[in-house]
Order: C-alpha cells, then sequence, then structure tokens
C-alpha cells in the first residue's frame, strides 16, 4: 500500500510505527484487518506533528498476501489531538490490543521540572463494527482501578438538572465516567470535567447534533505549563446509536480519554490554574440522562 501525501498531507510522507492486526471475520469468511499508522515527516516537527492516527480496514489474503483497503481515504481514528505511537498485538485470549503515546507539548522546562515527558494512553481493543469500520474500547481490565463504591450511579431516566445536582459534591482528577445521553431536543449536548466551581476553567466534552460530530472544546482548559497559548476545538464525525451517545470517561490528572459509542474517541490534555477546577457538569437543554456511573480511580503502580 503507498500513501498519497499531496491528496493526504495530513498523514505525512512516511509511516511510522505501521500496526497491523486482525479485528475479525466479515460475511464471507475473510480475515479483516485494520492498518494503523503514526504520520512522520522527515523535513522536522510542523503543523501536523505527533497529533494523529490513521487508520484503514479492509481485507486481507494470508496465502496470497494480499491487503486489500475498503477505500485508499484515510480515517482519523482520534478527534483529540494528543492520540499517537500506536503499537499493537494479539494476546492470549485473541484480543487485538492497541497502545498509544499520549502526547502532552507542554514546554521543555516543564518537562525538567517534573522529571518525565509524555505518557501512555489506556490500552484498547479493536473489533469489527456492523458496518465494517473499526470498531474500540479501552480494555476491561482498566475496572481494576476501581477504588471502592461508585460515586455516583443512576440507572434511570433522569434530568440534566437532577443529575447536575447529585454531581455537584463528585470532585476530582483521576475519576472513571460512563455515561449515556439521549439527545432529545438538544442540539448540542455532553459532559464539562475538571469544571471549576464557576465555570471559569472546564474541559468540555460534546456533540454537535446538527453536525453529527463528536468534539472537545478547551477554550477554557487551561494551559499552566503547556508550550501552545490556546487550544482550540476538536472534532469529528460520529453517528449516535439510536440517538443516544455513551461516553466512557477517563480522567487522570492532566489526561482526559473519552470513547464514545465503542467507535471514536478523543485524547486531550488539560493543564487548569485553579486548585478547583476538578467538577463535572452536564450540559444540553433538552437531553436526559439514561444512565451514569462515577468511580474514584487507583493508581496503576500501587
Amino acid at each position: 500500500m503507498t500513501g498519497d501525501v499531496a491528496a493526504h498531507p495530513k498523514t505525512g510522507q512516511v509511516w511510522e510505527l505501521p500496526t497491523f492486526l486482525p479485528i475479525g471475520k466479515d460475511a464471507q469468511g475473510r480475515e479483516r484487518r485494520a492498518l494503523l499508522v503514526n504520520p512522520a515527516f522527515p523535513a522536522g516537527p510542523g503543523e501536523y506533528s505527533s497529533k494523529y492516527v490513521y487508520y484503514w480496514v479492509g481485507t486481507w489474503d494470508a496465502q496470497a498476501r494480499r491487503w486489500s483497503p475498503d477505500t485508499t481515504e484515510p480515517r482519523l481514528m482520534d478527534y483529540g489531538d494528543h492520540f499517537t505511537g500506536p503499537s499493537g498485538t494479539v494476546d492470549d485470549k485473541g484480543r487485538s490490543l492497541v497502545f498509544s503515546i499520549a502526547q502532552d507539548r507542554r514546554t521543555e522546562r516543564a518537562h525538567y521540572d517534573a522529571g518525565w515527558a509524555h505518557n501512555a494512553g489506556l490500552p484498547i481493543e479493536l473489533s469489527m463494527r456492523p458496518d465494517g469500520d473499526l470498531g474500540f474500547r479501552p480494555v476491561e481490565e482498566v475496572s481494576r482501578l476501581h477504588t471502592g463504591e461508585p460515586l455516583l450511579n443512576i440507572s434511570t431516566p433522569t434530568s440534566l438538572t437532577d443529575a447536575n445536582t447529585r454531581l455537584a459534591g463528585i470532585k476530582g482528577d483521576m475519576l472513571h465516567i460512563k455515561l449515556t445521553l439521549e439527545r432529545g431536543s438538544a442540539d448540542t449536548f455532553g459532559l464539562d470535567v475538571l469544571r471549576s466551581l464557576g465555570d471559569e476553567e472546564r474541559t468540555r466534552l460534546f456533540y454537535d447534533a446538527p453536525a453529527g460530530q463528536l468534539g472537545v472544546d478547551r477554550t477554557r482548559s487551561g494551559n499552566n505549563s503547556s508550550a501552545e497559548p490556546g487550544f482550540g476545538i476538536h472534532k469529528g464525525p460520529l453517528a449516535l446509536s439510536n440517538g443516544t451517545l455513551t461516553l466512557d470517561v477517563f480522567l487522570d490528572r492532566s489526561m482526559v480519554e473519552a470513547y464514545a459509542n465503542n467507535h471514536k474517541s478523543i485524547t486531550t490534555r488539560a493543564y487548569p490554574f485553579r486548585q478547583d477546577s476538578l467538577g463535572l457538569r452536564l450540559f444540553g437543554d433538552g437531553s436526559t440522562v439514561k444512565s451514569m456511573t462515577v468511580w474514584k480511580m487507583g493508581n496503576m503502580t500501587d
């Protein structure tokens, strides 16, 4: 397979870390695979460096050693601007797993002061969606990091007002939030994380229903120690599932990872200035919370 950097400049002149993994068999019994690449730019760091992972899905004929991608059009895996460096394996359970590097893009001074730079994203499990596209979600083992009983557990349809009342006392930057929202009449709806009491700082995970896009608004995320003056808004296409959006959100200090409908994700970073930027809040008048659970997460190294 040969890339076309002229048609797709964000895919780079070099495909670094190509990862080629099985994701299941189609109705004809053909093995389906996903090819993931990390775009590289030999000329040096540029506008698209260390930000994206692109993928293709197709069929693999092992006997003929022939790869037939469904389309030459590359697809963006994660819309958050920080999901890079994929590496993969098939584990002893037969799962295709991928690990990533979550670039932080802090200043070199901040790296030096901290003693480290960047970190790994959560390991994810690849799958084949009914439409043939690539699906993925965090590995089930992440639940082992839950500490104690859930901080919140909503299991019946609940208004945003009532849910936010129950969320008001929950604070943290090491949390797992599993949330299903029904769109209803809302145009834009979602979840604010790392939110200060007066909404001065927050990182907003949103769904834009008229545009059919999942996104993150980081205009109020704070950029303490960041080398970038502003984070902006990043988004990409995602279809709702019967009018609902299911988010698996993981907060780990500056890390924010959100997996939507087992299909797309947002990996992003936030560096709040304020000490109280630890809250959660739902938004989107007209939408309904179908279910929501919040857990405190422990350290993986404990």
